[in-house]
C-alpha cells in the first residue's frame, strides 16, 4: 500500500485547512477530492469530512492505493484504490454484456465482487473478448467521466503476435479507417466518408521466420484499430481469421493490452497498470 504521511498539526484544528497547509503542492479541488475518495486516514480510519478535528498526536495519512488482487475475482487484480480498479481480463471474456450474454462478464464479476463493501464499478474503456491485458474501471461515475475526458493523456502499450515480420523494424502506421456492414474494418490510405484517422506506432521485439512479436503503442484508440492495420500492411495477428490471419499458433487472438497509463483522477500524479505478456507468447517465436 502507497501511503504519504503528514506531520500533525502543532495545536488542534480542523482537517480541510490542515490539509491545505500540508498539501501546498495541491490546489484547493484536489485537496477536497482527495477528502472526498476516503484517501485520507486518520488513526487508521479513513476520514471523508472536512470538518473533521485533527490534534497533535495524531497519524495522518494519504493512502494513494489498496494492496491488489484481495477480491474474489478469477482474473488477477493489477491495482486498486477508492477510485479505480485495473484487473488483466483473461482472453475469452467479454468486458461488458451483450445481448446474449450479462453476467460472464468483467463488469458483471467485479461488481458482484465489489458488492460486499458495498461499491460498483463503471467500465472506463473496453477490450475485444479474445484481447487479453489491462482493462480499467472507476468506481463512481464522475470519476468515470474525468477519466474519459482526459482520455488523450492515456499512453497505451499492447503486444500482438504477427504472421510474418514487418519491415522496417519500427513504424508509424497511419490509416482510415472505417467499418462494413459486417462489421469488419478496414484499414485505408485516403480518408472516406465516416472514416476515423488512426495512428499507432510497432516495433519488433522479436522476429522469427513465420512469426513475430511486435510492440504496439497505441496514439488512437478505434474499434479493432490494431487488427486492421496490421492486416492493411500484410502482417494479420495471429488466429485472427477475421481480419486475414491463415495460422493460429497459440490457440487464441495474439493481442494483448500490455500497458496502460494515465494522469490519476483526484491526484493528478500519473499512474501505470501493467500485465505480464502471456506465457504461450514466449514460445512461437
Amino acid at each position: 500500500m502507497a501511503t504519504r504521511k503528514l506531520q500533525p498539526p502543532a495545536e488542534a484544528m480542523t482537517l480541510l485547512p490542515f490539509l491545505l497547509g500540508a498539501l501546498r503542492d495541491s490546489n484547493r479541488t484536489r485537496v477536497k477530492d482527495l477528502l472526498r475518495s476516503g484517501l485520507v486516514h486518520i488513526n487508521d480510519a479513513s476520514v471523508t469530512r472536512h470538518d473533521h478535528p485533527v490534534s497533535p498526536g495524531d497519524q495522518i495519512e494519504i493512502r494513494d492505493e489498496r494492496a491488489p488482487g484481495a477480491r474474489n475475482v478469477p482474473f488477477p487484480v493489477l491495482f486498486e484504490d477508492s477510485s479505480l480498479i485495473a484487473i488483466n481480463k483473461p482472453c475469452g471474456l467479454l468486458s461488458i454484456g451483450t445481448d446474449s450474454e450479462r453476467h460472464k462478464t468483467a463488469y458483471a464479476m467485479l461488481n458482484a465482487a465489489l458488492a460486499t463493501t458495498r461499491e460498483r464499478v463503471f467500465i472506463v474503456h473496453r477490450l475485444d473478448r479474445y484481447t487479453s491485458g489491462v482493462l480499467l474501471l472507476a468506481k463512481s461515475e464522475e470519476i468515470k467521466h474525468r477519466v474519459m475526458g482526459n482520455w488523450e493523456a492515456a499512453e497505451k502499450v499492447y503486444h500482438a503476435l504477427v504472421e510474418g515480420t514487418p519491415q522496417p523494424a519500427t513504424k508509424a502506421l497511419v490509416h482510415h479507417l472505417r467499418e462494413d456492414e459486417r462489421l469488419v474494418v478496414h484499414a485505408m490510405d485516403r480518408p472516406a466518408p465516416n472514416s476515423q484517422w488512426a495512428k499507432l506506432t510497432y516495433t519488433v521485439v522479436r522476429p522469427g521466420r513465420t512469426h513475430a512479436l511486435l510492440r504496439i503503442d497505441l496514439e488512437t484508440g478505434r474499434k479493432n484499430q490494431i487488427r486492421a492495420q496490421l492486416t492493411a500492411i500484410g502482417h494479420p495477428i495471429a488466429g485472427d481469421a477475421k481480419y486475414g490471419a491463415k495460422t493460429d499458433p497459440l490457440r487464441r487472438l495474439g493481442l494483448h493490452a500490455s500497458s496502460l497509463s494515465i494522469p490519476h483522477p483526484v491526484t493528478g500524479k500519473r499512474i501505470q497498470f501493467e500485465a505480464p505478456l502471456p506465457p504461450e507468447f514466449g514460445g512461437i517465436v
